[in-house]
């Protein structure tokens, strides 16, 4: 590994360190007082609680305005999602900074769990949420499910190698300020929009990961999100595929400019990242944007890496074999039913 350094966050459960929650909201006044009360009820104290709000056109800033001082408002013109954790992150003063999306939140005991598991030498704690749909109403499953493999110490290796670790989305993660230190501030252009993704992806190089295989908030699945592999709507997955913020390039570059060496081939080659090609190029070829692409490449890239990444089941691999086999060779209505989105 090219990247040595490993930053010391204090022991924070002996010294109660003052832990920052960062809310970066735009035009989710629906669900920002709940994100707003779930971090306002945590258990654990010393706490700030910091709303960003990115010039929202909706009543976002009538439902901030009802905390008073409870929490530091940021009231800013619409700069794009890493523009509002730039901002919240310079606001902040906590050991420990948590990145609540406006639609998710926390359980009252999350930071509290967070805080007991943290140890000198941690760069980011990551636990489970509970996937909801836009009513709150829960889905029956957690992300991600930490099975069979729960990350724990360093795992640099392990992401040059294989170009992932089971993580959390941007809610369940919380980061030592040493570690934000050394990615902040984020590039506001490249990070228009899913700014999380350099945090999750390259922290875990300035220190040990620690992981908590307890559901410790909620993750909102509503249509104006991206979660997961809502991404089978042709729109939001050539998105995916194309958009900077997405692109195995763009994470390449990030890392390059930190010091942290990464290979292109690997980043791009990953289980996830194929499924998402495969589907598009399936649902409609004459669109798939990345004109390379054949589904027999695919086909052969999806299962080696079903068989190359670690940790999966013989029961999930064999699944994922499967799935390639049959979106490379079925027809549309096969391929429709395994694309279908599932609520």
């Amino acid at each position: 590994m090219t990247s040595s350094i490993t930053a010391t966050a204090p022991s924070a459960q002996a010294a109660r360190a003052l832990v920052s929650i960062v809310i970066p909201n735009y035009n989710y006044a629906r669900y920002l007082r709940i994100a707003i009360d779930s971090a306002l009820a945590q258990t654990y104290s010393p706490l700030e609680v910091i709303v960003v709000d990115d010039g929202s056109t909706d009543d976002s800033r009538a439902v901030i305005e009802l905390y008073g001082n409870r929490i530091t408002p940021i009231l800013k013109p619409n700069g794009g999602h890493g523009s509002a954790v730039n901002a919240g992150y310079a606001a902040s003063h906590g050991e420990i900074v948590i990145f609540l999306d406006a639609d998710d939140e926390l359980m009252p005991n999350a930071v509290d769990q967070v805080v007991k598991a943290w140890r000198p030498g941690v760069a980011k704690a990551q636990f489970q949420l509970e996937m909801v749909d836009e009513t709150g109403k829960p889905l029956g499953m957690r992300v991600p499910t930490f099975d069979p493999f729960l990350p724990n110490g360093d795992i640099r290796d392990r992401i040059a190698r294989f170009g992932e670790y089971p993580s959390s989305p941007s809610s369940g993660n919380a980061y030592s300020r040493p570690a934000l230190d050394r990615l902040m501030p984020i590039d506001e252009v490249l990070w228009f929009a899913g700014a999380e993704k350099s945090l999750v992806f390259l922290s875990p190089f300035f220190g040990d990961v620690v992981s908590l295989r307890a559901p410790l908030g909620r993750y909102r699945i509503h249509p104006d999100n991206d979660s997961g592999f809502k991404g089978r709507h042709l729109e939001k997955l050539h998105r995916r595929l194309t958009a900077v913020y997405f692109i195995p390039e763009t994470i390449c570059k990030v890392a390059a400019l930190k010091g942290i060496k990464l290979d292109l081939h690997v980043m791009g080659s990953t289980s996830r990242e194929l499924k998402l090609r495969m589907a598009s190029i399936r649902l409609d070829p004459a669109t798939h944007p990345l004109p390379k692409d054949t589904r027999l490449a695919l086909l052969v890239k999806g299962v080696r890496a079903s068989l190359r990444e670690p940790d999966l089941s013989l029961k999930i691999r064999a699944t994922q074999c499967a799935w390639f086999v049959l979106m490379a060779t079925a027809p549309m209505r096969v391929v429709s039913l395994l694309t279908a989105p599932s609520r």
